[in-house]
C-alpha cells in the first residue's frame, strides 16, 4: 500500500509498505481520513520523529479484517481507534486514570504504523464503532475532541464560569466548541494569529484578544478581570507563565499543549492564591466515548472545525507548514485515497 513515510525534518515521501493484516485480537480497517495533530507537528516539521516511521491516529475507518479470538467487532463495522485497553493493574488504572497507565506509549510516538497510510490494524479493544447518524470524515475528530474534552473536564470550568483559552490552533478551537457546548458563555481566546482568532469567535468565545496577556506586577494582586480556569493550548512557555498570571483566587491552570520549553511559574502567585496547575493528558475510555456522543449529538459546529478541502498522502508537509503558519485554521484532514 502507499504510505506517507517519514523521512527526515520537514521530509515525508509516499512509498509503497507492506499492507498489514489483522493478528490475534486486532482488526484491519480501511482508512477514510485521518487528521493531522500538533504532535505529528512536532514529529514530522521538528523532526523528532525516527526515518521510517507513519505517522496518524486521529483516524476513521471500516472494518476490512477480523483476526483471530475477535468476537466484539464485525467485517463492515464503522470506528475510530481510541485508548484501548491499558494494562489494569497499575495504580493509575485502578483508580480509573487509565491515560496515565504506566505501561501506555504517548499517542502518536509508539514503532506501530499510523494511519497516513489505505489501512491501519489496531487491537479490537481500540475499536470504537460509530452510530449511523455520524459520517466517517467528521468522526475522524473523535480524538482531538477527546482531547479537548479531557481538558475541559480537569477545568473544572461549569455553565457560568470564566474561560480563558490560551492558543487557536486544532486544540485550542475545539476546546472553545466543547466548552460551549457544554454551556460555558464567557470564554476568551488568547491567539496571535488573526485568522485563527476569525475561529474562534465564530466559535463562540466572547472575546479574542491578539496581545500579549499582561501579568499584574506582585504575585498577591488579581487582574481586574481574572479567570476560573485556564486551559493552555499552545505548548508555549510564555503563554503558560502569562495564562497563570490571569487567574481568579483559587483557579485552575489547564496545561493541555505540549511543548519542549520550560515555563517559569510563578511559585509564590500559586501559593498565595491557592491556585491549581495541573496537566491533561490524552483521555480515558470514557472521554473518548463521550467525544464520540458529543459530535453525534450535533452540538459542535463540525463544519467550522474542519477545513473543507481534504488533502492527500503527499500533500502532508505543505499542510503541515501552513499549520504552523496559521494559514489553515481549523482541523486537517488526509485523505490516503485522494
Amino acid at each position: 500500500m502507499r504510505a506517507a513515510v517519514y523521512k527526515g525534518p520537514r521530509s515525508v515521501e509516499v512509498e509503497e509498505i507492506p499492507t498489514p493484516t489483522a493478528g490475534p485480537g486486532q482488526v484491519l480497517i480501511e482508512v477514510s481520513h485521518c487528521g493531522i495533530c500538533g504532535s505529528d507537528l512536532h514529529f514530522v516539521v521538528e523532526g523528532w520523529s525516527r526515518p521510517g516511521s507513519v505517522h496518524g491516529h486521529e483516524y476513521s475507518g471500516t472494518v476490512v479484517e477480523v483476526g483471530p479470538s475477535v468476537s466484539s467487532i464485525q467485517v463492515g463495522d464503522r470506528v475510530v481507534g481510541g485508548p484501548g485497553r491499558r494494562c489494569g493493574t497499575c495504580k493509575p488504572c485502578r483508580s480509573g486514570q487509565t491515560n496515565v497507565c504506566v505501561e501506555h506509549n504517548i499517542t502518536g510516538a509508539s514503532p506501530e504504523t499510523g494511519a497516513f497510510a489505505p489501512y491501519k490494524a489496531l487491537a479490537a479493544d481500540a475499536a470504537f464503532t460509530i452510530p449511523a447518524s455520524l459520517d466517517l470524515r467528521t468522526a475522524a475528530l473523535s480524538e482531538p475532541v477527546a482531547v479537548a474534552l479531557r481538558g475541559v473536564r480537569r477545568s473544572g470550568l461549569q455553565p457560568g464560569d470564566r474561560a480563558l483559552v490560551t492558543g487557536a490552533g486544532p486544540i485550542g478551537t475545539l476546546t472553545v466548541a466543547v466548552l460551549r457546548a457544554l454551556g460555558v458563555e464567557d470564554i476568551t481566546v488568547s491567539e496571535p494569529h488573526a485568522r485563527r482568532r476569525e475561529l474562534a469567535a465564530s466559535l463562540g468565545a466572547a472575546t479574542c484578544v491578539p496581545a500579549d496577556l499582561v501579568a499584574p506586577v506582585m504575585p498577591m494582586e488579581i487582574v481586574a478581570a481574572p479567570f476560573d480556569a485556564a486551559i493552555e493550548c499552545s505548548g508555549r512557555a510564555d503563554a503558560m507563565e502569562a495564562a497563570l498570571s490571569q487567574l481568579a483566587k483559587g483557579g485552575v491552570l489547564v496545561l493541555s499543549g505540549t511543548g519542549m520549553v520550560r515555563p517559569h511559574l510563578e511559585a509564590i502567585r500559586i501559593i498565595v492564591n491557592e491556585l491549581t496547575v495541573t496537566g491533561s493528558a490524552e483521555y480515558t475510555n470514557d472521554d473518548f466515548q463521550s467525544a464520540i456522543d458529543l459530535l453525534a449529538s450535533g452540538a459542535l459546529p463540525t463544519s467550522l472545525l474542519i477545513e473543507q478541502a481534504d488533502i492527500p498522502l503527499n500533500g502532508i508537509v505543505d499542510a503541515m507548514d501552513r499549520l504552523v503558519a496559521g494559514d489553515l485554521p481549523g482541523k486537517v484532514m488526509v485523505n490516503p485515497r485522494a
